[in-house]
């Protein structure tokens, strides 16, 4: 039995540093001016995947907002695919995925 309880609390814990990458044109993009907003930077893509059907966020606290929204803001005016990493346990709100990473393919 403590095998058991070992191998199953070990599968739980792999499952939540499970990421998921998804990539795509970007349909729109907002910010708040202050405040305390939820979603920080909100984008959504043309085709938002099943798996984060209300688009992505990085919230007001995120660290690098502003580096964020600029790599994000020149894709969107460029019409170029961005790229992002999505932690697939934690940080969705209202179907907007939290996320953790920016990149281009």
């Amino acid at each position: 039995m403590k095998y058991f309880s070992t191998i199953v609390l070990s599968l739980m814990t792999l499952n939540a540093f499970a990421v998921t990458n998804h990539c795509g044109e970007i349909k729109r993009l907002r910010t708040w001016v202050n405040g305390s907003d939820t979603y920080g930077v909100w984008v959504e893509f043309k085709a938002n995947p099943q798996r984060c059907p209300g688009g992505f966020y990085m919230p007001q606290t995120g660290n690098n907002r502003d580096l964020v929204y600029s790599t994000v803001l020149a894709s969107k005016m460029a019409n170029q695919k961005i790229c992002f990493q999505v932690h697939d346990a934690y940080g969705d709100i209202s179907n907007r995925c939290k996320i953790n990473y920016v990149f281009h393919e």
